[in-house]
C-alpha cells in the first residue's frame, strides 16, 4: 500500500480551490441580485403603465409615436454605456445605467398588458424562470465547453434579427411563428452558455485565489447579460403562448 505525501503545494491548491469556489457563489449571489433587481423594476413598471394607468400610457403611444420608437431604442443606449470604460471602472455607475435600462424596458414593456391576457402574461412569466434557473444551472455545473456554441448562437441571432426585420414588411404569421420558436431555442442555450462565460471570466479574473479582486462590476456585466437572456426567452414564450389571440 502506497501513501502519498502531503505537500505546501497541495495545500495552497486546495486552500485556492476552496477560496475560488466560496468566491463563485458570492460572485454569482450578486449577478442574479442584480439581475433580479432590474426584472422587477421592469415588472413594475410595466404593470403600473399597462394597467393602473392604461389608459394614460394608451392615449400617450398612440399620440407620440416617435417618442415610443425613441424609447424603444433608449434601452441599447444605456447597454453600451453599461458595457463601456465607465461602466467597467464604476460599479455604482454600472448600476445606475442598469437600473435606468430595466425602467426603460418597463416603459416599452408596458404595451404587452394592452396586447396580450394577463393569464398568458402569469404563465409565461413561470415558464421563462423555470428554464432560465435550469439552464443557468446547467451552465455553472456542465464541463463542457460552450464558448463555440456561443459563436454560433451569436451568428443565428443575427440572421433571426434580419428575418424580422423582413418579416415586418411581409407580416406572415407563420413567419412570425418560426422566428419566436428560433428565437427560444437560439435563448435557452445562450442562457447556459453565457452563464458558464461568467463562470470563466470570474474563475480567470481570481485566479491567484484572492477575495482582493473586485467583482462588482463585472457582476453588473453579469446581470446584464442574464436579464437579456430572460427577457427575450420571456418574449418569445409569450409570443408563443398568444397564437390565437385576437387582442
Amino acid at each position: 500500500m502506497f501513501f502519498k505525501a502531503k505537500t505546501k503545494g497541495d495545500d495552497s491548491m486546495q486552500e485556492r480551490r476552496v477560496v475560488n469556489d466560496a468566491g463563485l457563489s458570492t460572485f454569482f449571489a450578486k449577478v442574479y441580485s442584480t439581475m433580479g433587481g432590474g426584472l422587477l423594476i421592469t415588472a413594475l413598471i410595466s404593470y403600473l403603465l399597462g394597467n393602473v394607468f392604461q389608459v394614460q400610457y394608451g392615449n400617450f403611444i398612440a399620440s407620440n409615436r416617435i417618442l415610443y420608437i425613441v424609447a424603444t431604442f433608449l434601452p441599447l443606449i444605456l447597454m453600451f454605456m453599461i458595457s463601456g470604460r465607465r461602466g467597467q471602472e464604476s460599479p455604482a455607475y454600472a448600476r445606475a445605467m442598469f437600473g435606468l435600462m430595466a425602467a426603460s424596458y418597463g416603459f416599452t414593456l408596458a404595451s404587452v398588458w394592452l396586447i396580450y391576457p394577463a393569464a398568458n402574461i402569469g404563465i409565461s412569466l413561470v415558464v421563462t424562470a423555470v428554464i432560465f434557473f435550469t439552464m443557468s444551472f446547467v451552465g455553472r455545473t456542465t464541463k463542457s465547453n460552450m464558448s463555440m456554441i456561443s459563436r454560433y448562437l451569436i451568428a443565428a441571432l443575427v440572421g433571426v434579427i434580419v428575418l424580422s426585420i423582413i418579416n415586418i414588411f411581409m407580416g406572415s404569421s407563420m413567419m412570425a411563428m418560426l422566428i419566436s420558436y428560433a428565437i427560444l431555442i437560439i435563448f435557452i442555450i445562450m442562457t447556459a452558455a453565457d452563464t458558464q462565460a461568467l463562470k470563466r471570466i470570474y474563475l480567470t479574473a481570481s485566479g491567484n485565489g484572492s477575495f482582493a479582486v473586485n467583482t462588482s462590476s463585472l457582476a453588473v456585466q453579469g446581470a446584464l447579460m442574464l436579464y437579456l437572456d430572460f427577457l427575450n426567452l420571456f418574449m418569445a414564450i409569450l409570443q408563443i403562448f398568444g397564437v390565437g389571440d385576437n387582442r
